[in-house]
């Protein structure tokens, strides 16, 4: 009889110990996917921040090159550290698309309408393109800024992205 028991015991805690080592490891996933989470929520936030408190003429010049030197994560010196760390490093595969869109336009209904700025970087060194600058932009009042991170996140290596929107006015953001 206590040969039994003690084995009904060793398999109820050998079924214990499974069950706790298996919440254990979905404990750790939804931990990384929250750490990701908000990683691309702090990324998105310094973003529009350093837009909010750029220079307009910078922000709407139209070569886009104050956009390409200080919008993204870049490292000038090659040398493998960014210039401007801000946390993105810890995302998998992180793309970004910035796009800039006249907002409350003051020009007097143009057609076709304006063309938006539109830039897409990637993560790591100098991994920015130009896919669109528009000359119009500097005229405006204000401006629709619409800001994406996309990454490869947790659990099983699937797409992830985050989008901001914020209305950003020749004295800062205003919405």
């Amino acid at each position: 009889m206590t040969l039994i028991e003690t084995m009904i015991s060793v398999g109820l805690t050998v079924l214990f110990l499974g069950s706790l080592f298996t919440m254990n490891g979905s404990s750790m996933q939804t931990l990384k996917m929250a750490r990701e989470s908000a990683c691309a929520s702090q990324v998105l936030q310094q973003r529009i921040e350093s837009l909010r408190i750029a220079n307009w003429q910078l922000i709407t010049r139209s070569d886009c090159s104050w956009l390409i030197a200080h919008a993204f994560k870049i490292d000038s010196n090659n040398d493998g550290i960014a210039d401007h760390p801000d946390g993105s490093e810890l995302l998998k595969n992180e793309s970004e698309t910035l796009t800039l869109e006249p907002y409350g336009s003051v020009s007097a209904t143009p057609t076709p309408a304006p063309t938006p700025t539109k830039l897409t970087g990637t993560g790591g060194s100098n991994g920015q393109v130009v896919t669109n600058c528009s000359t119009s932009l500097l005229q405006e009042n204000a401006l629709k800024v619409t800001w994406t991170v996309s990454y490869t996140g947790s659990p099983n290596n699937r797409a992830m992205s985050q989008k901001t929107i914020a209305v950003l006015a020749k004295g800062g953001v205003a919405k």
